[in-house]
């Protein structure tokens, strides 16, 4: 029987629909727990594989739950996997491993085959480095022995065709993961990514990568909305996402072939969250908007301007400077705008009536003044 190795990590689902999962089930140069290291290369890319029944049971007889193919990139080996939908056992794997991954739990598991390994020395540790390996198939487990494997998501089999393409590229699959209703700083959370992050590290954080650069390098992304590598989404960076791909700050400044797959990723967030998803509107020009739509239009463009300020004040200080006197006026009038808004939303409902059947009879002796 062919060597197992199993590996340890928490899960994201991608969608909440079912059929196809992705899951990372080896990382490159890091030292497993087996004392192993397995270099990029050893792995072949586009290679075939069998998903087999939970913890390797396919081994022991049970029939195989699905099928895939392996793709690797510089740091991780990710296996593209099709669950059989149209049997009993396929459709039980599937919705165990899904139920696992909505709890952040489930690990990843594959049986090889040594083709090429040798020792060596890796951080300072003496280790084996497996140069080339057959792998045969992956299995979910209980509990793994590697490092930061996961299922990165699924999707339906009908939405195949429309999620067709270089999964590196352009708008990224929704996942659901645990939503944040809390304040939110863009700048702060990509600051705050590792420069080592992984690819799949960086697209736990945007909805958005850019088809023509590199996808290994934060600057390929926008749309970040999570608050740090593979954690929770925040629920304005949702909404204020989607008001940019209405046109807020001058529009998303992305293909308009992929607002509808950003507006996806965000969307699916939302409803996860239970919250009112703002529609996707079809003309970012129009100015027929809905009274929550136009706020947070608003939201987007009132956190841009926080932050301009922000890298305003910190580059002037830097060289000894205050803002100007017009920069710091603006300012001003701008938080005595948003404490009269203050004052509008603690108003209480019964008061706002009050005024609003008062500003009705207004209208209507100021009409019949006017011989209406």
């Amino acid at each position: 029987m062919p060597i197992r190795k199993d590996f340890s990590s928490t899960i994201r689902i991608k969608d909440a629909a079912k059929g196809e999962v992705e899951a990372v089930f080896s990382t490159f140069n890091v030292i497993d727990k087996d004392g192993d290291v397995t270099p990029p290369d050893a792995i072949q890319d586009g290679a075939p594989i069998v998903v087999s029944a939970y913890g390797h049971q396919s081994w022991s007889g049970q029939l195989p739950v699905g099928k895939g193919v392996i793709r690797t990139t510089k740091s991780e080996a990710i296996a593209d996997m099709q669950f059989f939908m149209d049997t009993t056992h396929g459709v039980d794997a599937f919705n165990t491993v899904a139920e696992l991954a909505k709890s952040g739990l489930g690990e990843w598991s594959y049986g090889f085959d040594i083709l090429d390994a040798a020792p060596g020395v890796f951080d300072g540790q003496d280790v084996r480095f497996l140069n080339a390996v057959k792998v045969h198939e992956v299995s979910p487990v209980m509990q793994g022995a590697g490092v930061n494997t996961r299922t990165l998501g699924t999707k339906a089999a009908k939405e195949q065709a429309a999620m067709a393409g270089d999964a590196y590229k352009a708008a990224i699959r929704p996942h659901l993961t645990k939503a944040a209703d809390g304040e939110w700083n863009g700048s702060k959370a990509i600051k705050g990514i590792p420069a080592e992050s992984s690819v799949s590290d960086l697209r736990s954080v945007f909805a958005w990568c850019d088809p023509t650069k590199d996808p290994e390098v934060k600057e390929s992304y926008k749309f970040p909305h999570h608050e740090a590598v593979k954690g929770e989404a925040n629920i304005r960076a949702c909404i204020t996402g989607i008001a940019i791909l209405n046109g807020a700050r001058g529009g998303a400044g992305i293909p308009d072939a992929d607002r509808r797959g950003v507006y996806n990723h965000l969307a699916a967030h939302l409803e996860e969250a239970k919250r009112e998803v703002p529609e996707l509107r079809a003309n970012t020009n129009s100015t027929s908007l809905k009274f929550a739509d136009e706020c947070a239009a608003v939201l987007a463009s009132v956190s841009d301007l926080i932050l301009r300020a922000q890298e305003i004040a910190a580059m002037r200080a830097a060289k000894g400077r205050t803002m100007s006197h017009a920069s710091v006026e603006m300012l001003d009038w701008l938080n005595d705008e948003l404490k009269n808004l203050k004052a509008v939303v603690d108003t209480p409902q019964e008061e706002l009536a009050r005024e609003a059947a008062i500003f009705d009879l207004m209208e209507i002796q100021r009409n019949n003044t006017n011989g209406y």
